[in-house]
């Protein structure tokens, strides 16, 4: 374990969200065989005030209890919060504390966190694990909480983007000049540890994605390993519901003119552990496209606006529709942008940059720099 000596003195509160299924508990998991730190899952606590109460409240039966008696479970709840604030005021260090901010069950919403205990609890930082509904549902399935629930691609996406909207909104209002981080799981710990423990520079790593090939992809994670050293990097490319879009919109182009599309859609996901075979019936991508659509534009803008930089990282030719657009985004919200482009630019490519090269080696100069 590595020690939290630079941390005594000083006390950082960190909140990490994410709907049920993203891995949020898992990667947290991870990074404590890496980094000491001091661990608040609000369930757990809430399970021993329940206790205190003369209730046995666990995974299969505690959102039936708080759609029975919300009550008496937002006393536990309360109670609970209330143990973590005097815990936390009680030592210094890295304090990390997991939960979700929105459920749904049986047709109702329910918060994790209110406002008002965002505000006593004070956090420095809010992260906000995010996985592709894909494994998502794949992670569901295999949880006792979850498993005799057979969730639609289309209630999965809505339930993440009530988690983006609201804990955005909760972060702006609680700590509007602090930290608030949407995180891909297939990132891996060592962006959490660049957030939380090494408090670097943020970059989105900005790069055309539609019709990419493999060999473009290891260019690129080659590319934001030279930055990895300096910088937290951000790649919009690790939340993989890209392949539901373009698979999507490829079997719809394919079928221009004929009445249906095929009963089911075959596709495969690259990941680090291998590749993943996908069956998927059309109906249920359908119903969620626009959905997913527009959480790609969405996700990436919020990523946008909370990191220092965009660094857009561009060596074909022909431009992308997309980096032009997160290079129009960041320059609205007043982010220095810094490109990598090869070739004769457009004007318009040349206008959204805050300073372009044409030589990849010179950005990274220039970039290590500015750490």
């Amino acid at each position: 374990m590595i020690s939290l000596v630079s941390f005594m003195s000083e006390r950082v509160v960190v909140i990490c969200t994410g709907q049920p299924g993203s891995g949020r508990d898992e990667y947290l998991d991870d990074i404590a065989t890496k980094r000491q730190f001091h661990y608040y899952h609000i369930f757990d606590y809430l399970v021993e005030e329940a206790e205190k109460g003369g209730y046995v409240l666990n995974k299969q039966n505690v959102l039936d209890f708080y759609d029975s008696n919300p009550e008496r479970l937002e006393s536990f709840r309360v109670a609970a919060l209330k143990r973590i604030v005097a815990e936390i005021g009680e030592t210094s260090g890295v304090h990390i504390i997991s939960t979700p901010y929105h459920f749904e069950w049986k047709g109702k919403s329910y918060k994790g966190l209110t406002e008002e205990e965002v505000q006593t609890l004070n956090p420095d930082l809010f992260i906000l694990v995010l996985d592709d509904l894909l494994r998502v549902r794949e992670r569901l399935r295999e949880d006792v909480q979850w498993k005799d629930h057979n969730f639609t691609l289309v209630e999965l996406a809505q339930w993440r983007r009530e988690e983006m909207r609201g804990v955005y909104n909760l972060s702006r209002r609680s700590i509007p000049h602090k930290g608030f981080y949407l995180v891909a799981r297939e990132h891996g710990v060592g962006l959490l540890e660049d957030l939380i423990f090494r408090r670097k520079k943020t970059i989105y790593l900005s790069h055309p994605i539609t019709g990419e090939s493999e060999s473009f992809f290891r260019d690129i994670r080659r590319f934001a390993s030279k930055l990895q050293s300096k910088y937290a990097v951000f790649d919009p490319s690790m939340i993989q519901d890209w392949e539901i879009v373009e698979t999507w919109r490829r079997m719809r182009n394919e079928s221009m003119g004929e009445r249906t599309l095929p009963r089911v859609i075959s596709f495969s996901v690259e990941r680090p552990d291998g590749t993943k075979e996908y069956e998927l019936e059309s109906w249920d991508i359908e119903s969620a496209i626009k959905n997913i659509r527009a959480q790609i534009i969405d996700m990436d803008y919020r990523i946008i606006e909370s990191c220092d930089y965009t660094v857009a990282y561009h060596p074909r030719e022909q431009v992308s529709a997309g980096v032009m657009c997160e290079m129009v985004e960041a320059k609205s919200l007043a982010k220095l942008v810094y490109a990598y482009y090869p070739y004769e630019p457009s004007p318009f490519f040349e206008w959204y940059a805050t300073k372009l090269f044409q030589d990849e080696n010179q950005l990274l100069e220039f970039l290590m720099s500015l750490a």
